[in-house]
């Protein structure tokens, strides 16, 4: 690291090395659990970030789909060509009756 070659360079290199051990012992203790909460939230943050990046880049790169247009007199004449039939009521005694 320093000039581990000579005496000084050791003797510096064996105190820098022991501070810097000292400094990160104190200072790294284990987070506490609002710390580790407010990373996951972070974390879950940043995933939905990419994910929805992502969903709009391939979207935008997304070819459209065709689209078949009609005329008007077509769709309103398949719209009332549709007979209208009432369906029976569901009676309160059979319950299957009502479910489709």
């Amino acid at each position: 690291m320093f000039f581990s070659s000579s005496k000084f360079g050791q003797t510096v290199q064996i105190l820098a090395s022991g501070a810097l051990g000292q400094i990160g012992i104190n200072t790294f203790t284990p987070p506490t659990a609002g710390e580790i909460e407010s990373f996951v939230h972070i974390v879950v943050q940043v995933i939905v970030g990419v994910v929805t990046i992502y969903a709009t880049v391939r979207k935008m790169y997304q070819h459209p789909e065709t689209v078949v247009q009609l005329p008007a007199a077509v769709v309103v004449t398949a719209a009332l060509a549709v007979p209208v039939t009432e369906q029976p009521a569901a009676t309160p005694s059979d319950p299957a009756d009502g479910i489709r």
